[in-house]
């Protein structure tokens, strides 16, 4: 009995270097950027239902639209409606109705904006924040957010509240769930979160190097250790499986519905196809991968070589 909890553990902590190599290669010049940009962390990256990509960073123009092949369709300057919220760009999300979610760490807020960057929505508020306080509307440096299949809004909440907190699309409180520690739903650093076509919740944590998973109404239903630190995960349609974005190897990684490494890509480092604290990814409807990076500051875009 023994010998074979050795033997299980050994498989489940199998380094990621080990595991098959998935072959994708990054887009060479993928996205065209304004050319008065001033550049600034890569924080978030996401796909509408048109198959544009919508890119968030802490530079000159926080918010920008590329088509899939990475030609700008508009850039957000800091002097639009958005910038009188920003303290530190984090997370975003395209609701099903096609708003532009953004999560501001800093000033714990989460905005709804229309695609051409009109506020419609806030959730929280800077003066909202009460430590790690489990009340509806306070968050404390929240990081990220994800939506079901009803439309209704998961957020990340975060550094400090360490629990997902789930709202209607209108923004109305719904539940939470988590705290602090390393329990079977318990969190360290909430990332990251996504959901499958079930709208089963699956959650970076990030700070106990494990990926969780949940039912709609916050139930724990499974965790995953042993795949590196997930920074940040995403949910596959088309090939129904969920891509995790190692910050601190600079990996992204394929797995199954069960937890299962399926495969991997990426080093660290700062040349093209390279990733240095990958933040977050997306995946289109082509299979395409886009990266994130913080560190580099810059998006990625890579595709299966043929």
């Amino acid at each position: 009995m023994t010998r074979l909890i050795i033997l299980l553990l050994s498989i489940s902590l199998q380094p990621l270097h080990s595991q098959p190599e998935l072959d994708f290669k990054p887009v060479k010049d993928w996205g065209t950027l304004p050319a008065d940009y001033v550049s600034g962390a890569g924080m978030a990256v996401e796909v509408d239902g048109d198959g544009n990509v919508w890119y968030y960073t802490r530079g000159s123009h926080p918010v920008m639209q590329f088509t899939k092949d990475g030609h700008l369709l508009q850039a957000w300057k800091e002097d639009k409606e958005l910038s009188n919220h920003q303290g530190a760009a984090h997370g975003m999300g395209i609701g099903p109705d096609g708003g532009v979610w953004l999560v501001d760490r800093e000033t714990h807020t989460i905005f709804k904006f229309s695609k051409s960057g009109r506020t419609l929505l806030t959730i929280g508020s800077f003066a909202a924040r009460q430590g790690t306080d489990d009340t509806p509307y306070a968050f404390n440096r929240p990081a990220g957010i994800a939506f079901d299949s009803h439309g209704n809004v998961y957020i990340a909440d975060g550094y400090l509240n360490t629990r997902i907190a789930k709202y209607s699309p209108a923004g109305n409180y719904i539940t939470h769930w988590g705290g602090k520690g390393d329990a079977p739903g318990q969190f360290n650093l909430v990332h990251g979160v996504t959901l499958d076509e079930k709208d089963r919740v699956y959650v970076a944590d990030r700070g106990n190097k494990r990926v969780q998973v949940f039912d709609k109404d916050g139930k724990f239903l499974a965790k995953w250790d042993g795949l590196g630190t997930p920074w940040n995960v995403t949910y596959d349609r088309r090939e129904k499986v969920i891509w995790m974005c190692d910050g601190d190897l600079g990996r992204i990684t394929k797995l199954s519905l069960d937890g299962k490494v399926l495969g991997g890509f990426g080093s660290d480092g700062d040349a093209p196809g390279q990733l240095h604290q990958v933040h977050c990814i997306a995946v289109d409807a082509e299979g395409a991968i886009y990266a994130a990076e913080t560190v580099n500051q810059r998006i990625q875009k890579f595709v299966l070589s043929r």
